[in-house]
């Protein structure tokens, strides 16, 4: 199940041939063209479904968009708005069918999902198009171009979801929608203006690609960009729209929808502060004011407000019936938003690569021995709390609606893969077992979505590199506790808005690759960098070195070459396999990470990990109804 290379990453655009519903429900191929639709010409055979949608699979799509996309994590629509698809627009229409096919059982999609997904987004794209062009854009127009740009990013067509971000972004402020003009009033109007502006802001914080300030003024012959910073901002004045009303909501337990984006605002910080540490040119995380630690200040004040209805310890999810969950998706799935984030807020922010990927640093003497030992620990238990979150909603057989938390789970591995290395075989064993749930479904995801298809590939090359072996210890007799990141693939995984990352170079997209200057010319000779950490945590507290553990010390090395050891060296030291009874069913073949493929040099980290200092807590029969309760929200 889920051998690597399983997946097409970049599936093939859809071809002159159209596909169209019939009015049984059931989608034939043929070929149409010069079909008009409000006055919209579509000349081009391959603009795809033309032919009249039959009432019955409109009103199927509807409630597939309602149960599993409303609100997860768009809010665009008041569900009275889509009870008469008579008076929904087409674009309207088409937007919604590319979200919500992907929900749909109809055996006649089978195989053919994506390639239907992607053509009504190019059908919805048309209209709004000539819409624009002829004067007449209308709050539907606004609502189509969130939900296509929702779907290109699922389909891992991540620069056209740019543009059509951007565009209903200019739209927004062109039509004031940005600005509360009617504050304290209420309309049904009103509200739809203020869910469209911020949908369009969520989409931005969370999809939208790095923007960058341009800093002239000092020196227009060397202009620097300068980092974006939310406290540094002056307040302007006016007020953006007030927080769409939940009144009304289905839900027994409140409002919820709004705290999903605050939370993804902070996230959006988070990548702005990774950037900047790829960059090599960051204030470190331990002073008063690096990103690091107005993320953390931000982090605390966002805890400390949300509202205790909605607290992992009052929300008590395990503990809801499947019924009551699947029953109340429009609260559970950003509920689910708000649990991955907030975890993977403090794993990013703490993760071991930022701060050890850089060979020319001096790490024992760059940093703090007591910074070092918090953070990785953070880092740990923030990504436990990940995997614990997964053991939940696979025993409650939830779906997830959100491809976001593909993203979320597979920055859970990276750090996990850290811990495959460590001496105890208690802990190995762990992060052995942690690492294959997380890619375990991360492979589901993958067979639903593209865009974490394109992640679980990432993945699956991550862990192929992590364990070949280094040069300088092929003389080792003991179990070898270091590991090799890619770093390239490392900065694809947690940077993947990022223009500067491997892929966005890859002249793939909208552009033509004859666009881009080829990145190999660009780009500097590789080195391996071997990095090892003298972090030695233990499962019981141990004052007796004063709480001292050693940062990473980086060296490089010219390479290094595919590993001699056996398969199941790569998860235990003592060649034995630790006893897991779902091994069969994990994507993440102990083969494929014992791999022996070609030499090559690449930009890697040696890491070595030695202990889990949270395993104490945790209640391995029951991973997460046990005493562990330490760092949720």
């Amino acid at each position: 199940m889920g051998a690597p290379g399983e997946f097409d990453t970049h599936p093939s655009r859809p071809t002159s041939r159209e596909i169209a519903p019939t009015s049984t429900g059931i989608y034939e191929t043929h070929a149409k063209q010069g079909i008009s639709h409000d006055g919209v010409a579509l000349q081009s055979a391959n603009t795809m479904p033309l032919a009249e949608l039959p009432e019955d699979m409109i009103a199927e799509s509807i409630a597939l968009y309602l149960k599993y996309c409303h609100k997860q994590p768009l809010w665009l629509f008041d569900p009275v708005d889509l009870s008469t698809p008579k008076n929904l627009s087409k674009e309207v229409i088409y937007g919604i069918l590319s979200l919500a096919l992907r929900f749909s059982d109809n055996h006649f999609l089978e195989g053919r999902v994506d390639q239907i997904c992607r053509q009504y987004a190019e059908a919805a794209q048309s209209l709004i198009s000539f819409r624009i062009a002829r004067g007449a854009v209308h709050l539907s127009t606004m609502q189509s171009l969130c939900l296509i740009a929702l779907a290109e990013y699922i389909s891992n067509d991540t620069h056209l979801a740019w543009v059509h971000i951007g565009l209903v972004t200019n739209l927004a402020k062109c039509g004031n929608i940005d600005i509360e003009l009617h504050e304290g009033q209420s309309t049904s109007l009103l509200e739809a203006r203020r869910r469209l502006f911020w949908s369009i802001n969520f989409l931005n914080q969370q999809f939208g690609p790095r923007s960058l300030s341009l800093n002239m003024l000092q020196d227009i012959q060397s202009p620097k960009y300068m980092a974006l910073n939310i406290d540094s901002h002056r307040e302007m004045g006016v007020s953006p729209p007030q927080v769409p009303e939940e009144t009304g909501s289905l839900s027994s337990r409140g409002g919820i929808w709004v705290y999903m984006v605050q939370l993804g605002s902070l996230w959006r910080e988070v990548q702005h502060y990774v950037s900047h540490c790829a960059s090599g040119h960051f204030t470190p995380p331990w002073s008063v004011e690096s990103g690091y630690s107005i993320i953390g200040a931000h982090l605390m004040n966002l805890e400390t407000n949300f509202p205790t209805s909605h607290r992992y310890d009052s929300a008590r999810f395990q503990e809801q019936s499947i019924e009551e969950l699947h029953g109340d998706r429009w609260y559970w799935s950003p509920w689910l938003y708000l649990q991955f984030t907030y975890h993977a807020v403090h794993s990013v922010i703490n993760h071991p690569f930022l701060y050890s990927w850089r060979p020319q640093q001096a790490a024992q003497l760059a940093v703090p021995n007591t910074f070092w030992k918090t953070s990785s620990e953070l880092a740990l238990v923030h990504t436990t709390w990940t995997v614990r979150l997964i053991d939940m909603i696979t025993e409650k057989d939830y779906q997830l609606s959100d491809p976001f938390i593909g993203h979320l789970v597979a920055i859970a591995i990276t750090i996990h893969l850290y811990y495959c290395r460590a001496a105890d075989p208690a802990v190995r064993e762990s992060a052995q077992r942690k690492v294959e749930t997380c890619t375990r479904l991360l492979h589901d995801l993958a067979a639903k979505w593209p865009v974490c298809d394109a992640i679980y590939q990432k993945i699956q090359e991550l862990i192929r590199s992590a364990f070949a072996a280094s040069p300088s210890s092929s003389n080792h007799q003991s179990p070898r506790r270091t590991i090799s990141i890619d770093t390239a693939l490392m900065w694809d995984i947690l940077l993947p808005n990022s223009p500067q990352t491997s892929s966005a170079l890859s002249g793939q997209g909208i552009f033509d690759p004859s666009f881009f200057e080829s990145p190999r010319e660009n780009y500097p000779e590789k080195v391996t960098v071997e990095t090892e950490i003298f972090h030695h945590s233990t499962r019981t507290v141990d004052t007796s070195d004063g709480g001292q553990a050693l940062p990473p010390c980086s060296s490089t090395v010219s390479g290094r070459r595919p590993s001699e050891a056996s398969d199941h060296e790569v998860w235990n030291g003592d060649n034995q396999p630790p006893v897991n009874n779902h091994t069969s069913q994990v994507p993440v073949a102990r083969e494929t990470l014992g791999w022996s493929g070609p030499s090559f040099q690449s930009d890697v980290s040696f890491m070595d990990v030695t202990h889990d200092p949270f395993y104490q807590f945790q209640d391995h029969d029951h991973p997460y109804l046990g005493v562990w309760e330490i760092g949720n929200l």
